[in-house]
């Protein structure tokens, strides 16, 4: 009986360490190489813009974020310069608990400054 209690214990001990060491994580997205291929950085040209992301039954049903900030306004679309996924602490807890049914991200996004002619 006792060693099924450690054994228990050891087991929660490891889920709430992996939780926790992955629990915030971000990864950016952006694109690399200029005009000519000079390499001149994101410029960006809007502020960032979210959207909270989720998917249920393992992809099977998805939220998919709409991205209509990105156009000129004669309805010209412009690239997007950088993408962020976040997953925080809670959407990782959440889950979990679930066992992966539900799934939940925040994308972010910044346009692209349009090209000139």
């Amino acid at each position: 009986m006792k060693s099924i209690k450690n054994f228990l214990n050891k087991l929660i001990l490891m889920a709430i360490i992996m939780w926790f060491a992955q629990s915030c994580t971000t990864v950016y997205v952006y694109q690399i190489g200029g005009p000519g291929g000079r390499e001149l950085g994101n410029q960006p040209g809007t502020e960032w813009k979210s959207d909270v992301s989720n998917t249920f039954l393992y992809g099977a049903v998805r939220d998919d974020i709409r991205i209509e900030n990105c156009a000129l306004g004669d309805g010209t679309r412009i690239n997007i310069e950088e993408i962020k996924i976040e997953k925080n602490i809670w959407r990782i807890g959440l889950y979990i608990v679930t066992l992966g049914i539900w799934d939940s991200s925040k994308i972010s996004w910044r346009c692209a400054k349009p090209s000139n002619p």
